[in-house]
């Protein structure tokens, strides 16, 4: 008789364990939304389950790239077009230096050029974070290391003074210490993005030809043709005049060029901005797909838990009565 009560009592303690582990489990399935707790619970849909899971994060590393890139390319537009407005100021500072009426005033003509100038290199120098935008892939301020004793910021775009030359009076020179090559990132599967705006698209041949012809425009204001300073009211000469209006010509050039490369930036920016948007879509498409093996039927689990929690109650009233089972019971 000893023998089978506790058999019974085993048995009836092994069927209370159960019920509550499986009342546990539903809670939390309930609790969290996840019908899986662990791989376990569903050997037949870990491969599936593990190829949506990778998938997303593979999707998810190039959603975030993209912001990335995206948020570079407003800060490329914003530089860009606030180099295309000074030199399109440039150029009307030019014209009317030309006018009759302004010809003794060239030396404060020069001073404003000379600011125009260093706006265009502060721009030039607009970084992203720790990346100068217009540097290629030497774009860090640990990259940019200056050669003294003319050079000494760790920016690409430098205004130096040199020895004075008749070509060059002033010594004035843009050194640009980046380099051309465009920077890309993977965007997808098999598919990269150029996300870098070059600064020979920008300013012509090695990343300075503008600021060449925007020195030489200060030079022509500043300097008589002997490469003496400009005195006060001194008025230019034709040759100079002819030189200015060549000048102006090659900066309405650059300004278009400038512009274009703004629309370039355009394209890239509604490119990846398509391309963010479908890698969102896919991300979501992947996660319906998990859900659909991961996620809780709330309905169903809340049944079962309920099935659960009566069939424990049911074995606890059970375990009672046998347990006050007396040794006459047993005989009868």
């Amino acid at each position: 008789m000893r023998v089978t009560l506790q058999s019974l009592t085993t048995r009836l303690q092994s069927t209370l364990t159960d019920l509550s582990a499986r009342q546990a489990q539903q809670q939390t399935r309930i609790a969290t939304g996840q019908r899986l707790l662990q791989l376990s619970d569903a050997p037949s849909d870990i491969a599936d389950i593990t190829s949506y899971r990778s998938t997303i994060a593979r999707l998810q590393r190039y959603s975030s790239t993209l912001d990335g890139a995206l948020a570079e390319q407003g800060t490329t537009e914003t530089a860009l077009e606030s180099i295309a407005t000074t030199l399109s100021n440039v150029q009307t500072l030019g014209i009317d230096a030309q006018q009759i009426a302004n010809h003794d005033k060239w030396n404060v003509f020069a001073q404003h050029l000379l600011s125009n100038i260093r706006a265009i290199i502060e721009a030039a120098n607009t970084s992203h974070g720790d990346i100068y935008v217009l540097a290629g892939t030497k774009n860090t301020a640990a990259s940019l290391q200056p050669t003294a004793p003319l050079e000494t910021t760790q920016m690409p775009f430098e205004l130096v003074t040199t020895s004075p030359t008749p070509a060059n009076p002033s010594g004035l020179e843009v050194r640009f210490k980046g380099n051309t090559e465009a920077r890309f990132v993977q965007t997808g599967d098999g598919h990269t993005e150029q996300v870098s705006t070059t600064a020979d698209k920008v300013f012509g041949s090695g990343g300075t030809e503008v600021f060449t012809t925007l020195i030489a425009l200060y030079n022509t204001f500043a300097y008589a043709p002997d490469g003496t300073p400009r005195s006060d009211g001194q008025l230019p000469t034709a040759e100079e005049l002819d030189r200015v209006a060549a000048y102006i010509k090659q900066i309405a050039d650059a300004t278009t060029t400038v512009n274009q490369a703004t629309a370039e930036v355009g394209v890239r920016t509604d490119r990846m901005t398509a391309q963010h948007e479908q890698i969102a879509e896919d991300i979501t498409r992947q996660r319906e797909f998990l859900s659909r093996l991961t996620d809780t039927d709330v309905a169903a689990a809340t049944m079962q838990l309920q099935r659960d929690q009566i069939a424990y109650e049911y074995s606890l009233k059970i375990g009672a009565r046998m347990l006050n089972l007396s040794l006459f019971d047993f005989l009868q």
